[in-house]
């Protein structure tokens, strides 16, 4: 977990939430009032987003106590308590959209990555994350995957070298594209991955024998699939990627790969509902 860039991201969601304040909560009081209250999950699922959250209110420091009542990974009901707060309730009133999002898109994909996680462990195969990534959220979404049981294996687009077929088309060719990229990267060709995004097995076909670490295998049929795995034999294992947990098929457990990604997993992600409530004042 890299702290530095969430706290990074955190501030940046803060500055187009907030602005220069909470205009509500600042007119409904100029002054931190002290409030008690607790955050409570309105769906099932698995929790995730605590870990982003305790930065989210660490700005606050001694002024909010927060209780929390959940971890990562916990499974959580309707009705279930999240977290309890006792303190400066301006800090959770003005925060409060940002804290459901959290909860509901981290929970979110949680759950949903641990249901597909656990079907593929049961044909031998392991879940990765797919190339549908959100970039802007990614790091928040790393957080949520592993809490489900999928394997984060790439960060962003600066710990390997990831060519698509745009990147073939703007070099020129398969073979300048890579020439290209063994001539610049030089030594360190023995420590930096190359992996190529592949969208039908002529394509396979191909790159099978070229020097590469992984091959994608991205947008493929079940034609295609089957084509790649029972005729053209991969030399190394690629990463199939399937647009939905439903297209994974009985037979793909015996054919020579390992990790799989959904796509949908990124794409439609259904968020855990919470909701915030302050306990009433006494008049």
């Amino acid at each position: 977990m890299d702290i530095s860039q969430i706290r990074t991201l955190l501030k940046w969601m803060q500055s187009i939430e907030l602005g220069p304040g909470d205009l509500t909560t600042e007119t409904i009081s100029p002054y931190a009032l002290h409030s008690a209250g607790s955050a409570t999950a309105l769906s099932n699922g698995l929790f995730s987003g605590r870990e982003v959250l305790e930065i989210l209110f660490e700005e606050s420091g001694r002024q909010l106590a927060v209780n929390w009542k959940v971890r990562s990974g916990d499974s959580v009901k309707a009705g279930d308590v999240l977290f309890e707060f006792n303190g400066n309730g301006a800090d959770v009133l003005k925060n409060r959209r940002l804290i459901h999002w959290i909860i509901g898109r981290m929970s979110g994909l949680a759950t949903a990555t641990a249901e597909a996680s656990q079907l593929l462990k049961t044909s031998g195969k392991l879940l990765v994350q797919g190339v549908s990534v959100n970039p802007i959220f990614e790091v928040f979404d790393e957080l949520a995957f592993e809490t489900g049981g999928g394997i984060w294996k790439r960060h962003g687009l600066m710990d390997s070298i990831y060519v698509t077929q745009a990147h073939i088309h703007y070099a020129g060719s398969i073979d300048k594209c890579l020439g290209q990229i063994n001539q610049e990267i030089g030594d360190t060709r023995k420590t930096l991955k190359i992996e190529v995004e592949i969208n039908s097995a002529e394509q396979f076909e191909r790159f099978n024998e070229l020097d590469y670490d992984t091959l994608h295998l991205v947008g493929l049929t079940d034609e295609d699939v089957r084509n790649v795995f029972e005729s053209l034999n991969p030399v190394k294992k690629p990463i199939l990627h399937l647009a939905k947990l439903g297209h994974f098929k009985e037979s793909y457990a015996d054919y020579f790969f390992k990790y799989c990604a959904i796509e949908e997993l990124h794409r439609n992600i259904v968020l855990l509902d919470s909701q915030i409530v302050f306990q009433e004042k006494s008049t």
